[in-house]
């Protein structure tokens, strides 16, 4: 990100880059604003600056190569500018930065230094997301940019007015796996998430009953949770569902990961060691969840739950059955379902899962919904 604090930017153009970067043995790519103009085809603004991505393991190979073609290599971390001394870039101390310029003149090109292996980029705020180099870094008409979803990602952390511009211009063209990331990534009051949300795709019978296949295909047991277990339950699609909750149990939890991944489910969101949301290219998105059935304890209330390694699921909690699109699934049962739904802020699709649900199968309904019932 460019600052005229540390001396004035005179940016350099795509043409020029390719020029000094000719015969660099590592990959690069264009990041920043001209990533995105490169995967719309078009402009909307000036940019104050030009960015390329590269591994952080290619740094040293990279930066001497523009220093061997007459740059000058200024590592820029925490603040403070410091000529680069040949060596790696440290992670720790945040050296993801390296502008460049001709000695004496303007800074002209901004080098971003990212994480990632052979196969594999690599988030730098979050490990656990991940992407294919094939994902991450795309190519038109030989020149290579990192994928939109991901270049938003970076500008949604502190946002710019220019940010906004971007995303408007760019959110209605990704696919649904990017606005699935995004949409998951962003959390509370952020600006971009409402129209994140309502760009990205719903969650259809067809959706559930493909993810609920591959899992079967991979000999793992999966219970619907949330939403479509709702549905399920009442055997009929009551409202529209932004993503499929699933229960597995432990030793099911990685490997289910792993069949989803081999069918394009990346992840999109990281919430602890039992709790992983993952989407395809299509968006649809998953919100994987792992219980412990070996162990079991009581809690306050007197309700037996699974501990242990997982997230404390009610022991007779599994024995729910419903239909989605037609096919019987095992679900979450109805009473476990509605005890679920408290403890909570619980909102307007909350009270409509309830309401259902108690009307169906002649539950009482909770305090928690006690503005509604008085309405």
């Amino acid at each position: 990100m460019a600052s005229n604090r540390y001396g004035p930017w005179a940016p350099t153009t795509r043409h020029e880059v390719f020029a000094a970067l000719d015969g660099c043995a590592a990959p690069w790519w264009f990041a920043g604003g001209h990533a995105l103009e490169l995967f719309t085809g078009r402009t909307w603004r000036a940019h104050d600056d030009i960015d390329i991505g590269i591994r952080r393991i290619d740094a040293p190979a990279v930066l001497d190569h523009l220093r061997r073609r007459g740059w000058e290599p200024v590592v820029a971390a925490a603040g403070v500018l410091s000529p680069w001394d040949g060596g790696p870039l440290d992670a720790a101390t945040h050296q993801n930065n390296v502008w460049c310029r001709r000695p004496g003149g303007p800074w002209q090109l901004d080098v971003i230094v990212g994480e990632g292996d052979d196969g594999r980029w690599v988030y730098r705020r979050d490990p656990a997301i991940t992407r294919p180099w094939s994902e991450a870094v795309l190519e038109r008409d030989g020149v290579r940019f990192l994928a939109p979803e991901l270049q938003l990602l970076f500008k949604s952390k502190d946002v710019r007015g220019k940010d906004t511009v971007d995303v408007e211009q760019v959110a209605p063209l990704l696919d649904g796996g990017g606005l699935a990331l995004l949409a998951a990534q962003l959390r509370g009051d952020h600006p971009w998430l409402a129209m994140l949300r309502g760009l990205a795709p719903a969650c259809t019978a067809d959706d559930v009953l493909v993810v609920l296949d591959v899992l079967a295909r991979a000999g793992l047991r999966a219970w619907v949770d949330g939403g479509w277990a709702v549905d399920a339950l009442l055997r009929q699609q009551t409202r529209t569902h932004a993503d499929l909750d699933l229960a597995v149990e432990r030793a099911s939890f990685e490997p289910a990961l792993d069949a989803l991944d081999q069918h394009g489910f990346r992840i999109v969101r990281d919430d602890g060691r039992h709790n992983r949301v993952v989407a395809d290219r299509v968006g649809r998105m998953v919100d994987l969840h792992a219980f412990d059935p070996t162990v079991v304890s009581i809690d306050d209330d007197g309700v037996a739950r699974h501990g242990g390694d997982g997230l404390g699921y009610e022991r007779g909690g599994f024995d729910g059955r419903g239909t989605i699109g037609g096919r019987e699934v095992a679900s979450i049962s109805p009473a476990t379902l509605v005890r679920y739904h408290t403890g909570y802020d619980v909102d307007d699709d909350d009270w409509h899962d309830v309401r259902l649900l108690c009307g169906r199968f002649d539950l009482p309904v909770p305090p928690d919904y006690d503005r509604f019932t008085s309405r």
